[in-house]
């Protein structure tokens, strides 16, 4: 059974993504996590296939120490780098509702930052999604990135 992981701290996003699935592929293992260290250890404890990500999260999930700590404007960045020093084989796509990453002195355009992501994380990272609540060309994007892999049964 393919396992996702599903890496995403705004509550109605990640719920649109769960249902995204339940939908389109509703025989996957879905798991959840809210910020870059519990995803972190969602990716070892449960070796997912597939990962869908968010690019800014927060350090630590609130239920650490109440506190969800710093947001990390390139939070998905450190989760590419960590999922690599694992040696993890899922799948990465990254599904943000940004434009710009980053504060003025080291922002990033979307396209830019995926070119980056692309270069740095070949094999791992497939592409970045646009997620907008309001418009539904987001689930396109993602079929076009993930179905193809789930429907033939393995993660490219």
């Amino acid at each position: 059974m393919t396992k996702v992981l599903i890496v995403e701290d705004d509550m109605h996003k990640r719920q649109q993504i769960e249902a995204y699935f339940q939908d389109r592929a509703p025989e996957v293992n879905v798991n959840v996590a809210v910020s870059l260290i519990g995803g972190l250890r969602a990716l070892r404890s449960i070796s997912p296939d597939i990962v869908i990500l968010d690019m800014t999260l927060p350090n630590h999930d609130p239920e650490d120490d109440g506190h969800i700590g710093s947001m990390l404007a390139f939070g998905g960045e450190e989760f590419l780098r960590q999922a690599r020093r694992f040696n993890s084989n899922a799948v990465v796509v990254v599904v943000t509702q940004f434009e710009t990453f980053g504060d003025e002195e080291n922002a990033k355009e979307r396209h830019e930052l995926e070119a980056d992501l692309m270069r740095t994380f070949p094999g791992i990272f497939k592409g970045m999604v646009y997620y907008h609540a309001s418009l539904s060309g987001w689930s396109e994007e993602l079929d076009t990135l993930i179905l193809k892999s789930l429907q033939s049964g393995v993660a490219e």
